[in-house]
């Protein structure tokens, strides 16, 4: 991925690859719980699941969207 200035902002290792993506999963994986939690009626868990979902998004820092458009 390439900013507008032409400076990368792909991580440089593969330990920091696998951190975004473990918790760009973690943070989806939340997401799906609560729908679920919420769904069928669980919602005592929401709360915690929600807790431990903006934990890995805390710690994972940003999730990035790269578009490309192209003519």
């Amino acid at each position: 991925m390439t900013e507008t200035d032409r400076s990368t902002s792909v991580p440089s290792s593969a330990m920091a690859k696998a951190l975004t993506w473990v918790s760009a999963l973690s943070v989806l994986g939340s997401i799906v719980a609560v729908i679920v939690l919420t769904v069928s009626g669980n919602s005592d868990y929401v709360a915690p699941v929600i807790g431990l979902g903006a934990a890995a998004a805390a710690t994972g820092g940003t999730v990035q969207v790269c578009i490309h458009v192209r003519r």
